[in-house]
């Protein structure tokens, strides 16, 4: 047997965790390479084990469909994030494989369904608006995601759960120390402490005086043997408040500074609000900002991409190297190329929010939340513009989640 890229690579692996990105609007360098030279790569994480990478974009949808791979975290093979990922999510339905997965995501699917999230637009332009007038009534220059960014998604997610808004500090302060890769085990560890304690309180309440929403129909239908057991209640809460604003937080601020810095784009979107959905999908495509997820671990021999994976070997796969892999984006007579963003391509096909029967959750809400935000901006402050020099904005180099850590802007 001829030895492959991907083999040759395993006798030397490369580094990988965290991959930075040398230019804040590309992929890491290193997974671009990889992707062009074919198949499967060897490479070694934070805490010393090795893993394979996958790069491509057909590789990486054959991966997250496959139930040959577990997204168990309790598994010992598996690529871990962190140290303390199995104690934290260990059970949670999301890292747990079909059928147990798929029935009990069966049961929060509703709430986040397109028929749902579409009846919330009003409700969403209505709080874009708020943070609008209040942009323009304080001044600028203003910080993007401090003003706007993050408060948009933190009231949509709290509508939908019934999650206290004024409690938004708390519960952005737990998120970020979530993803934030320089906070130490012992400091997640007592945050993640405090989150518990914090969202216990909120599902006793809603046990006790439930009304409307989300936490509050789990509880009265899905809560118990064949359900959502009750001490994992806090911990489901609170992973769906922190995925519900911080990635969304993310997306409409990289999103924001694309069109900034791409005022054709801009432009377009303006004339053409129609282009919204299009729109939102190219910045998922584009940015890709889960940049260390999805992982797994094979249950048995598999091939990948012409690759042997065998059982006990973990996976990684890497979103914005897949997103930008000219085999699935830019291949066409007359499209843009991968690296190009053009907001009126079709890239529904992208893995953004990853793919098969673990995919986002949520997706149809960061959708809604996306195609409503970017054309009410421009169209209310046409005159944005950034208050720094591009080369200064300041993006998260060690995080789960990419994104800025803010975005001053004027107008």
């Amino acid at each position: 047997m001829t030895t492959t890229a991907s083999e040759a690579a395993a006798t030397e692996e490369a580094p990988f965790f965290p991959a930075p990105r040398t230019c804040p609007f590309s992929a890491p360098p290193q997974h671009t390479a990889f992707r062009e030279a074919g198949g499967l790569h060897k490479v070694t994480i934070w805490d010393g084990s090795t893993h394979w990478l996958a790069t491509r974009h057909a590789d990486i949808r054959a991966v997250l469909s496959s139930p040959s791979f577990s997204a168990d975290v309790r598994n010992p093979d598996f690529p871990l994030v962190h140290s303390n990922q199995p104690e934290h999510e260990g059970g949670l339905f999301l890292r747990l494989d079909d059928p147990e997965h798929a029935r009990l995501r069966q049961m929060l699917t509703k709430e986040f369904s397109v028929k749902r999230t579409q009846a919330m637009r009003e409700s969403l332009l209505r709080i874009t608006d708020e943070l609008i007038d209040a942009m323009l009534a304080k001044g600028g220059p203003a910080d993007f995601i401090r003003d706007f960014a993050l408060p948009l998604p933190s009231r949509a997610i709290c509508l939908v759960l019934g999650v206290p808004y004024e409690d938004h500090h708390l519960f952005e302060r737990h998120a970020n120390a979530g993803t934030d890769l320089d906070v130490s085990h012992e400091e997640r560890a007592r945050t993640q402490r405090e989150a518990f304690a914090y969202y216990e309180a909120l599902v006793e309440r809603k046990r006790r005086e439930p009304s409307d929403d989300m936490i509050s129909r789990l509880l009265a239908h899905h809560t118990g043997p064949d359900g959502f057991a009750p001490e994992m209640m806090p911990v489901l809460v609170g992973i769906l408040v922190g995925a519900g604003h911080e990635t969304t937080a993310n997306m409409l601020s990289l999103g924001t500074v694309a069109l900034l810095v791409n005022p054709d784009q801009r432009d377009r979107l303006r004339a053409r609000p129609e282009l919204a959905p299009s729109a939102a999908e190219e910045m998922l495509r584009y940015w890709s900002i889960v940049s260390t997820d999805p992982r797994r671990v094979a249950l048995e021999d598999v091939e990948v991409g012409g690759q042997l994976v065998r059982k006990g070997e973990g996976i990684i796969v890497s979103l914005i190297a897949g997103n930008r892999d000219p085999r699935a984006f830019g291949a066409n007579e007359g499209e843009c190329p991968a690296d190009t963003l053009d907001i009126a391509r079709n890239a529904r096909r992208h893995v953004a929010f990853g793919f098969g029967s673990h995919q986002c959750l949520g997706q149809n809400l960061a959708r809604v939340e996306m195609q409503v935000a970017w054309p009410r901006l421009f169209e209310r402050i046409p005159g944005l513009r950034l208050a720094i020099a591009q080369d200064e904005l300041p993006f998260k180099k060690n995080s789960i989640v990419y994104g800025l850590n803010s975005l001053p802007v004027t107008w």
